[in-house]
């Protein structure tokens, strides 16, 4: 991110992965972050690096009711917000012939609706910043490459963040002109979720990699940002040549039980 005046930001999925260095990387840079995520320990680790400046506010974002009341009383609370990064994510991939249902909403209730609680918790703060002039505010969410195309065991994840990716975009039509409104979609980063893939994962970045990436091009009005070139590069070709990606490509993958996507 280019030198600016302070900010204030809310991250969820701060606990680790993209969401935390993020969230590191903006307090670095002199902003004021408050931190969400289910794991108050990992978070209060973040915040006591960063005394005075990190808050720690521990939400499950699947819970709409405990989103909307987090900022409601509390002194500490942000009257106004900046931005928000939306990080929070979990993946569970599907082992048919079984199709387990409860995996697909676990999946979906983080990472499509727990995007919309949060929108919806923020859009009066990030309004009251906008109120206030300076910059305009921003929402960043963090997608994936899983959504570009169909991969084996990915029914729930990847319509989840395909959801997501519409979601944001719809979200862009109505309030752009007012508030900035990015979908970020990663390939394959080294995190805790991909640390338990038992494939190769090409053009892999490192999670200092990806957030240096994000944070660098905050503030420039971007609607997408996609990481790495060369797999967003194969990925929109598979998207536009559906016969070779679903009728030769993933059915040789689906046999030899290639069991994640990005």
């Amino acid at each position: 991110m280019r030198q600016v005046a302070p900010q204030t930001w809310w991250v969820t999925g701060a606990a680790d992965g993209i969401g935390r260095a993020v969230a590191r990387r903006l307090a670095l840079q002199g902003h004021r972050v408050h931190i969400s995520s289910r794991s108050r320990t990992s978070l209060e680790r973040l915040a006591a690096e960063f005394p005075g400046q990190v808050q720690v506010w521990p939400v499950d974002v699947a819970d709409r009711v405990a989103v909307l009341g987090l900022f409601a009383t509390d002194p500490l609370a942000p009257r106004a917000l900046d931005g928000i990064l939306l990080s929070a994510g979990i993946c569970e991939y599907i082992d048919l012939p079984d199709l387990d249902s409860d995996s697909v909403a676990r999946v979906t209730s983080v990472n499509f609706l727990g995007v919309v609680h949060a929108c919806e918790a923020a859009l009066p703060l990030l309004r009251s910043a906008g109120a206030a002039g300076g910059r305009r505010p921003q929402i960043v969410g963090i997608g994936s490459m899983s959504s570009y195309v169909g991969f084996p065991r990915a029914e729930g994840y990847g319509a989840s963040k395909a959801a997501m990716a519409y979601f944001l975009d719809a979200l862009r039509c109505d309030i752009g002109h007012e508030i900035d409104v990015t979908t970020v979609f990663p390939g394959f980063v080294s995190t805790r979720l991909t640390a338990a893939n038992d494939f190769p994962m090409p053009f892999q970045w490192t999670v200092e990699q990806a957030a240096d990436y994000i944070v660098a091009r905050l503030g420039r009005g971007r609607r997408r940002l996609a990481f790495p070139w060369q797999l967003h590069c194969l990925l929109t070709l598979a998207r536009w040549l559906p016969g070779l990606w679903y009728g030769s490509l993933m059915p040789r993958l689906a046999r030899r039980a290639v069991k994640s996507a990005p």
